[in-house]
């Protein structure tokens, strides 16, 4: 390994690995069990298949025990350590889907686009890329590589995946940031969700065939089917988040459905209901992380009823 990549990767905090000794020391697992699950990794998955809320199924790599704990390894000692792009909220650790959509607060429109099939797009040797540029050197970052793929593609299920999506996606983050920049559109990414505001309409949707032909080129997909653009007449929605003028939150909609549901916790009929009492606890939670002025007026909806009906399954709300 070059100096230069030592140096590199000790400024960055990162553990210095030379060999696969190296990595078997510092990450206390035997130098077969590593070449096993480095060499033969395609056979440590099991996949199978969950249906796609806009319809069509999608495939999970389900890692073995051992496999998932040296990718897990990889994660907290190298993936986590290492700064994302500043346009990049999702995937990372403190932030949520409010990061992604309080930048678009106040905008006349806004643009979605979605990119298809995120995960698989990647490849093997985008991985490898971004495991040679912060540092290692070829055989380290092969290895990190078979270890972190499936069938030469990112799979979706691993504990990496998330984070070397989004160190592939840096280059891609950049050179939106770079054209939108210039011409007064923020611009976040929360995982496959690329967001635009503008305050002028027109701007916003003439940036979109140089957007189509920077993602082309970073060589990932739009999915067309959820390209969406809200101007003043629509719903302006973030990665699920309705965004105003001055804030963002879940909706009148959502919440309105919300207080309804945690209406039937009172109900005769439901007190036997635990699925329904850990969907609305879920909902609380969420709206915790999102939208705390709605979170307060469930709170105080909740006790009003508590009050009203003691001996309900809202009363285990009530804390």
């Amino acid at each position: 390994m070059a100096k230069t990549e030592i140096i590199k990767l000790n400024m960055l905090g990162l553990p210095v690995l030379q060999s696969i000794d190296d990595f078997s020391i510092i990450s206390h697992i035997s130098k077969y069990t590593i070449y096993q699950l480095s060499h033969h990794s395609d056979k440590y998955y099991k996949t199978y298949e969950i249906p796609k809320k806009s319809g069509g199924k999608r495939t999970i790599c389900q890692p073995s025990k051992n496999l998932k704990g040296l990718q897990s390894w990889i994660l907290v000692n190298i993936l986590n350590k290492i700064q994302v792009s500043p346009s990049c909220k999702g995937f990372r650790k403190g932030s949520s889907t409010l990061d992604n959509a309080l930048p678009h607060i106040g905008a006349n429109s806004i643009l979605n686009l979605d990119l298809k099939d995120f995960f698989p797009t990647i490849s093997a040797k985008q991985i490898y890329n971004v495991f040679k540029t912060i540092g290692y050197n070829q055989l380290i970052a092969t290895a990190f590589t078979n270890i972190c793929t499936y069938e030469e593609r990112l799979p979706q299920g691993s504990p990496c995946s998330p984070m070397l999506a989004n160190l592939t996606t840096w280059t891609l983050d950049l050179r939106i940031q770079g054209y939108v920049g210039k011409r007064g559109i923020s611009y976040t990414r929360y995982a496959d969700d690329l967001s635009f505001s503008g305050l002028n309409p027109a701007k916003v949707v003439k940036i979109i065939p140089m957007i189509q032909t920077i993602i082309d080129d970073e060589n990932f997909i739009v999915n067309h089917k959820k390209t969406r653009i809200a101007s003043s007449a629509r719903a302006k929605i973030v990665t699920g988040l309705v965004v105003n003028e001055e804030s963002v939150g879940i909706g009148k909609q959502k919440y309105k459905n919300l207080r309804a549901k945690i209406h039937h916790l009172t109900l005769p009929e439901e007190q036997t209901n635990e699925k329904l009492l850990y969907h609305v606890t879920g909902w609380l939670s969420y709206l915790n992380s999102v939208d705390k002025e709605r979170l307060k007026k469930a709170k105080k909806y909740i006790s009003e009823l508590t009050k009203k009906f003691p001996n309900t399954l809202i009363a285990k709300l009530d804390k």
